[in-house]
């Protein structure tokens, strides 16, 4: 994995003497509050639950506490989704924030940020700022595990486990055809089954994502754990 030269000075959190800086610095300062609306963390309320006036983690790495709403697997898989989605700002620098959270040495993590000139808001790696004033956001469950997790996975809460055996057709829709079509399946059938279907209708495909009313079907569920009705519309991004 690629960082920053290995250079070091001591962190500051001096604010910017630039006027224009000064401004963005002091509005990032307002965005590190949980409580803001617009606080990194809020894009991910799905995934945990913020336990009131409780921390975890310490230095730069403290945050609040918070219960997960994922499963273990699903949480890993989340931060490795984290960590490869990253498009804003500069590549190599989320490299190294990636780098420093993972250093349990709080003096080489801040050598690992000094090295980029990444600065921290209020002390905190959940928010850091470059040279350019672009923003670094880093939700929680980035940096510290949670107080605990569920029993069951995410992705299997709220199906439907008692269903009628019966055929259906359904309507699939995807972007890769001009037009909607038709499969005949059986609730018992498994998602990993249908998505096969489907890809046999678009040749070329490598992959397939089916979504149902905007949640996302697992290949380990069947149809009927959705309760899809005949003549219902799935949506398959391939």
């Amino acid at each position: 994995m690629g960082i920053c030269t290995n250079k070091q000075y001591t962190q500051t959190n001096d604010p910017p003497q630039n006027h224009r800086q000064n401004r963005l610095y002091q509005n990032y300062q307002q965005l590190a509050s949980i409580n803001h609306p617009l606080n990194v963390n809020h894009k991910y309320n799905n995934y945990f639950q913020i336990i009131p006036d409780t921390t975890v983690g310490k230095g730069i790495k403290m945050t609040n506490q918070y219960t997960s709403r994922l499963s273990r697997e699903e949480w890993l898989e989340k931060r490795k989704e984290f960590w490869e989605s990253r498009v804003e700002g500069e590549k190599v620098y989320w490299q190294s924030i990636q780098k420093a959270i993972e250093e349990q040495d709080e003096a080489n993590a801040l050598a690992i940020l000094n090295a980029c000139d990444l600065k921290l808001v209020n002390n905190s790696i959940q928010l850091l700022y470059d040279n350019s004033m672009h923003k670094y956001d880093v939700p929680i469950f980035m940096i510290n595990e949670p107080q605990s997790f569920p029993s069951t996975k995410y992705c299997d809460a709220g199906l439907i486990q008692n269903f009628q055996e019966t055929e259906l057709k359904i309507k699939v829709r995807s972007n890769k055809l001009p037009q909607d079509f038709e499969v005949l399946t059986h609730t018992n059938q498994s998602i990993a089954e249908l998505k096969t279907k489907v890809q046999e209708s678009a040749p070329g495909s490598e992959q397939c994502r089916l979504f149902f009313k905007g949640r996302e079907m697992r290949n380990h569920h069947l149809i009927g754990n959705y309760q899809l009705k005949d003549g219902e519309m799935v949506q398959a991004f391939m």
